[in-house]
């Protein structure tokens, strides 16, 4: 234990004493977290090409709601699961798992009732709903269009739901994948000692010391941990105090996603570390994966509304279920006998392994 202790200090002091350090681990991710909030936090998504999966409801049986769904069929953007109207239970329960992107109320002859869109509360700041109420407002002027002037139109309502609390926002959303990302990028990013230790032959001589360098390892991993807490208490206090985010957090799924995620990108890291001769080498390594994961993981928006063909691509980063985790056990307050939270806990779990068994297999420790 006292070698222990003295190997934690050694990492420690040398980990905080870099003031660049400080910068990408710490003050960085509350920068972007500030940037992103203010950019996406109130701001109305722009209107794009895209498809999406949707439903119908329909709750009362009217000519307008048979010919708005026939026009609304004949839209190649629109991709239905069902080809008739479902219930509105079923239809929520659809948008809330995402196995949809958009419910679709059908109007009744009520004119003074609103037509109703159900999106997910995740989607809120994405180009779906503008982008939806765009469409549905075309199909409605086209069937209208035989109408008197001054007939009165049907209004569109969005509103949004959520598997979690009713007070969830994007802004929850938004602050689970940063700090989802902080940590990632502090175990990618955190293994660069090792490539300058090999090369100053450092690491030679360190064990040919009567150092245990499985303590050498121990110590290294219990700063990372300290250093992934600090990131992410303190971009939890942000999010809260500044952004009024919303918190359900179950502690023990929360603590497990936290563990698992941590070790597996130090893994990941490590790996990173035994590929690359140089810190140049290694800096750029580890940017091209931690930018490709930032914008394919779902860390500022949804990842079911990326393409098609890049879908596969998320579907097999690391960072796309550390944040699906952090955001289970953090905002929808998902406990450990839910099974997304194993599906997430096994895939890093397995990037990890396979990450370190190819970094024992590649990295020189003698230089």
């Amino acid at each position: 234990m006292r070698q222990f202790r003295k190997l934690f200090d050694a990492h420690l002091k040398s980990t905080f004493r870099e003031k660049q350090v400080w910068f990408w681990a710490v003050f960085y991710p509350v920068l972007l977290l500030v940037i992103f909030l203010m950019i996406f936090g109130g701001s109305d998504a722009k209107e794009s090409n895209f498809t999406a999966k949707v439903v119908a409801v329909s709750e009362q049986q009217a000519p307008i709601s048979t010919q708005l769904l026939t026009v609304l069929q004949s839209i190649p953007a629109l991709e239905w699961k069902n080809k008739q109207p479902v219930s509105r239970a079923q239809a929520e329960e659809w948008v809330k798992k995402k196995d949809i992107d958009a419910a679709i109320v059908l109007p009744t002859d009520d004119i003074s009732k609103p037509m109703e869109l159900i999106i997910n509360k995740e989607k809120q700041n994405s180009a779906l709903t503008q982008a939806m109420n765009s469409i549905v407002s075309g199909a409605l002027q086209k069937v209208s269009q035989g109408d008197a002037p001054q007939k009165p139109q049907y209004s569109i309502q969005t509103n949004f739901i959520s598997s979690g609390s009713a007070k969830l926002k994007y802004v929850d959303f938004l602050l689970t994948g940063l700090i989802a990302l902080s940590i990632s990028q502090a175990g990618l990013f955190g293994m660069i000692m090792l490539v300058e230790m090999r090369r100053n032959g450092l690491l030679k001589r360190l064990m040919l010391s009567p150092v245990n360098m499985k303590l050498f390892g121990l110590s290294n991993m219990m700063v990372r941990f300290i250093l992934s807490a600090i990131q992410a208490v303190l971009l939890t206090l942000i999010g809260i105090l500044f952004y009024h985010a919303s918190v359900d957090i179950n502690v023990i799924a929360f603590l497990l996603v936290f563990i698992v995620g941590t070790i597996s990108f130090s893994a990941i890291g490590f790996m990173i570390s035994s590929l690359s001769k140089t810190p140049d080498s290694y800096f750029g390594f580890a940017n091209l994966f931690s930018f490709v994961m930032m914008f394919l993981s779902g860390i500022f928006f949804d990842s079911s509304s990326l393409p098609s063909y890049i879908k596969p691509i998320s579907n097999i980063l690391p960072l796309t279920y550390f944040a699906n985790g952090i955001r289970d056990g953090m905002v929808y307050g998902l406990g450990v006998m839910h099974s997304a939270l194993w599906i997430d806990l096994g895939v890093l779990a397995a990037w990890g392994l396979a990450a370190f068994v190819i970094g024992s297999r590649f990295y020189k420790w003698k230089g």
